[in-house]
Parts: C-alpha cells; sequence; structure tokens
C-alpha cells in the first residue's frame, strides 16, 4: 500500500484552513453588513471628531484660548459653513438648475447641431452610426426614465432625506462626545491593552492620524486645485451657471481616482451647450492641467501624505469600492495606508531582530537622543537601516 506523502497532507491542511478562514471572514462580512449603516454613522462620526480634534488644536496653538472655547469655535465655523453652502444652493444652484431646464429644449438643439455637423467633418454615413439620432434617441430616453423614477419614489426619497437629517444630528453629536471626551476614551482604550504593548497603541494611534490626515489633506488640495481652475477656466471664457459647474465639480474630486476625469465634465458640458466656440480651448486646457494634476501632483502628494505608491492607491480604491462600494472607494486609501505603515513596522522591526550585534532597544535610544520627537515607526525605520548595512558590512 502506498504512502501518502507529508507534503500533501500538509497542503491539504493549509487549503482548508485557507477555505475555512475565507468562510468565516464572509460570515463575518455578512453579518457586520446588518449593522453597517450603524457602522457608517460611528464611523463618520469618529471622522468629523478627527477634523474637529485637528483644527481645534490648530486654533488652540495660535490663538492660545482654552481648548473648550477652540472645539467651541471649530462647531460654529462648521455650521455656519454649511448654513452659507446650503443658502447658496437653495438660492443660487437651484436657481441656476431650474434655469438649465427651462433651456434643455435650446440645449438639446444645439448639441443636435454640433453632432450633426461633426459626423459632416468626421465624413461618416448615417447609414453606419448617426450620431444626432443616437443622442436624440438617448436623451428623450434619459429624461423619461429620471421623471418616471422620481415620480414613483417620491415617497421614498422624502423618507431617505428624514433619515439622512437624522443621520447628521447623530454624526454631530457622537463627534462632540467623542472630541470633548478624547483623554477619557483614550485612557479607557490604554488600559484594556497590556501595558506592554503601549508603545504599539501609540503607534496605531499616530498611524491612523497620520494616514488619515494626509489623505484629507490631499483630497483637499486637488479640489482646491480643480475648483480654482473651473473658476479660472470659468471667468476666462465666460462660461455660465459657474456657481453650479463649481460645485458638483467639487463633489467630483473628493472620490478617489476617478474624481478627476468626472471632474471634466460638468465644465465640458457647459462649454459645448452654451459656448460652443470655445469648447475646444476649454478642453485642451482642462485636459493638460488635468494629466499634470494627476499623473504629477497627486501621486506625490499620496506618497508624501500617506506614504503610499500610486499602484497601492488604485488597488485600494478597487478593493474598497469593490467590498462597501461608494465609502469603500472613497475610504480604502487610507485604511490601505493605515496597513501598509503597520506592516512596514514589522518588517522592519524584524529586519532588526534578525541582525545580531545590534540592539533595538539601545539603537531607538540612540536615535531619540537625536530627535525626541520622532514617531516609532520612522525611529524603527532608521534602526532597520542601521541593521541592514551592518549586516552587509558583515557579509
Amino acid at each position: 500500500m502506498k504512502t501518502i506523502s507529508p507534503h500533501l497532507v500538509t497542503a491539504f491542511l493549509v487549503l482548508g484552513s485557507i477555505l475555512f478562514g475565507l468562510l468565516i471572514v464572509d460570515r463575518a462580512v455578512t453579518i457586520a453588513g446588518g449593522f453597517s449603516s450603524i457602522l457608517l454613522v460611528i464611523f463618520l462620526a469618529w471622522l468629523l471628531s478627527f477634523l474637529v480634534a485637528q483644527a481645534s488644536d490648530a486654533i488652540r496653538r495660535r490663538l492660545g484660548v482654552h481648548r473648550g472655547v477652540a472645539i467651541a469655535l471649530v462647531y460654529v465655523g462648521v455650521v455656519l459653513f454649511v448654513a452659507v453652502l446650503i443658502l447658496d444652493i437653495v438660492q443660487v444652484g437651484a436657481r441656476n438648475a431650474t434655469d438649465i431646464l427651462g433651456r434643455s429644449a435650446e440645449v438639446t438643439t444645439r448639441i443636435h447641431g454640433l453632432l450633426v455637423g461633426a459626423q459632416k467633418t468626421l465624413g461618416l454615413s448615417t447609414s453606419t452610426i448617426d450620431l444626432a439620432a443616437t443622442f436624440d434617441q438617448g436623451q428623450h430616453e434619459l429624461f423619461a426614465t429620471i421623471s418616471a423614477s422620481l415620480n414613483s419614489e417620491i415617497q421614498s426619497i422624502a423618507g431617505t432625506t428624514l433619515t439622512v437629517i437624522g443621520n447628521m444630528f447623530l454624526i454631530v453629536v457622537l463627534s462632540v462626545y467623542a472630541v470633548v471626551d478624547v483623554d477619557a476614551i483614550l485612557a479607557a482604550i490604554s488600559r484594556v491593552v497590556p501595558n506592554r504593548y503601549a508603545a504599539e497603541l501609540a503607534l496605531v494611534e499616530h498611524t491612523v492620524g497620520r494616514a488619515f490626515g494626509g489623505f484629507l489633506r490631499t483630497q483637499v488640495i486637488l479640489v482646491a486645485i480643480q475648483v480654482i481652475l473651473t473658476i479660472v477656466v470659468g471667468f476666462a471664457f465666460g462660461l455660465p451657471y459657474l456657481f453650479l459647474t463649481t460645485l458638483v465639480v467639487a463633489l467630483a474630486m473628493f472620490i478617489p481616482f476617478f474624481g478627476p476625469p468626472l471632474a471634466l465634465i460638468p465644465p465640458l458640458l457647459v462649454a459645448i451647450a452654451f459656448r460652443p466656440e470655445v469648447a475646444i480651448p476649454v478642453v485642451l486646457i482642462l485636459f493638460v492641467v488635468q494629466t499634470i494634476l494627476v499623473n504629477v501632483i497627486q501621486p506625490r502628494l499620496m506618497r508624501e501624505s500617506a506614504g503610499l505608491h500610486p499602484i497601492l492607491v488604485l488597488l485600494a480604491l478597487l478593493v474598497g469600492a469593490q467590498i462597501a462600494g461608494l465609502w469603500g472607494a472613497l475610504f480604502g486609501i487610507p485604511f490601505v495606508a493605515v496597513l501598509n505603515l503597520l506592516v512596514q513596522y514589522l518588517v522592519n522591526r524584524r529586519a532588526v531582530d534578525e541582525v545580531e550585534g545590534i540592539s533595538l532597544e539601545d539603537t531607538l535610544a540612540e536615535v531619540r537622543a537625536v530627535d525626541p520627537e520622532i514617531p516609532l515607526d520612522e525611529a524603527v525605520a532608521i534602526a532597520a537601516d542601521q541593521a541592514e548595512e551592518l549586516n552587509r558590512t558583515g557579509d
């Protein structure tokens, strides 16, 4: 009787363990999905409290006021900003949207004429493809679908609006408690975690703050650049409905990776529909600046702020969108940034432990003697570099 190879048994057990682990993860994700709305509220409350804490600390350092006063100033600023934004959207944005809808027939007629001219310029036969007819059919079907959806879902929309308003109220309340009692919350977490892992707990707190803070700063910078570009191009070429266009551009830019291409669409549509004589220079300027923004500025900002390679940014976006939809696409990047920084810390620490003749504790003490404020992960990275150099010299 032929005996079974131990390697086959090991492989079978490993594959079986992996399959079992995946089944457990799938079940856990399914269970967590039932609490997705609650988890989302908690996460957004934490995110708001994180932003408020960062802003209040900056105000406290600059103005020298009490922490409670700084927090109150930040919340008042947030409320005023949201109120002014909503007022502008209701007054200006709604008026622009109503005007655009009132001129929809004019816009579609103009686009129809442009497509007819483009078809003649390209020399395309209508028997092959009729661009104007295809556009007419598509826009009629689109408006019919939107009208039918609004009529059938109006009660659902009203209920969803009330739910969103309620969730926003809960997010603000939870964030206030989180910001005010942040020291008590961190102290409770510290008591749960054993003292021997105090340095690692501080590293996790620092890593989360660095990853999310860097990601949000990067997104704000990209949004500001695109908004300024849209305003400058709009004023330079006299594009109408600039407020509504800029608002849509800003919202689109908050979507990582896919946001910049989407942000090009509103000003291009406005230029084609209402100022076709300047559509070509508008397209060229926006496309050139957008190419520089996406291929030069955005990867550099992501690498410097979140410590992520562009490949990891794309993978984080795709995996996050697959797991959690839009919210996963938005916040998959900072989550991956946190994991990346923690994995780098563990790899660097193991690299030091595997080299004889160097002590991690002694090296960290030497590094912190030079720079007491250096984060733990950066100090361990320096120790790993020294260990690698020592190992190379020994070889």
